[in-house]
């Protein structure tokens, strides 16, 4: 465990969850090829593949970005306008998008979270309140964590991280000054910029082998850098 800054008495624990508590990265990737195979096979569109469906999200980036923060409102627009191009009916469109985002989400579902994590949650509980800040589109329980007095999702309560909005409603939620707020994530401009800034503390949890100083993104230094969630029990 490293400190940057001065370490301040905390109350609540909020949390990252993708890559922060899992890791989430073949589980993104299965989840986005069962999306554009279930819809290629109800769109019928032929040349969709995945630089046609990545040229569709990033025009939808483009045109509406406050909205594209809720990743899954993101994903669904994109979806919608690409079918409405290839001349789809609103009933079809309807129809293939309900089906299509709902086999997505099961997939972006299938998250084994590791018992270590969960009893590391657990015992933190006992001792702190704990709140999820997530710019993705997981629903904690429905992946075994039940940990979190709150959740708090980019785009839905508020805008995504980096912005401060979700640092501080969590803060408004339980009654607590921002930096009474201690928040673990391992990126360092959503989570440790967007904390810092938002004027909770942060906790970087560097998942390499790397220094901090050979990441361009550090622009603003965490209050401390872990290396294992396991770290955190040595602060009850």
């Amino acid at each position: 465990m490293k400190f940057y800054r001065t370490f301040l008495p905390f109350k609540v624990i909020s949390f990252d969850l993708d890559d922060t508590l899992y890791d989430n990265r073949e589980v993104i990737r299965t989840a986005n090829r069962e999306f554009l195979s279930r819809l290629q096979q109800t769109s019928q569109i032929s040349d969709l593949n995945e630089e046609t469906w990545q040229a569709w999200k990033d025009r939808v980036a483009q045109q509406e970005p406050v909205l594209c923060e809720d990743v899954t409102a993101w994903r669904k627009l994109a979806m919608q306008r690409m079918l409405e191009h290839h001349g789809k009916s609103a009933v079809e469109i309807q129809y293939i998008s309900q089906g299509v985002m709902q086999h997505f989400l099961e997939f972006r579902h299938e998250i084994s979270v590791p018992s270590k994590t969960i009893a590391i949650l657990n015992l933190l509980k006992q001792r702190y309140r704990l709140a999820a800040i997530t710019n993705g589109n997981v629903t904690p329980r429905r992946i075994g964590l039940n940990q979190f007095d709150v959740v708090y999702c980019g785009g839905l309560q508020g805008r995504a991280k980096p912005h401060r909005d979700l640092f501080h409603r969590t803060a408004e939620y339980f009654g607590v000054r921002p930096h009474e707020i201690l928040h673990i994530g391992d990126n360092l401009v959503t989570d440790v910029r967007g904390a810092i800034q938002a004027g909770c503390q942060a906790g970087w949890i560097n998942l390499s082998d790397k220094s901090i100083r050979e990441f361009s993104d550090a622009t603003l230094l965490p209050t401390m850098e872990i290396s294992d969630l396991l770290q955190l029990l040595d602060l009850i």
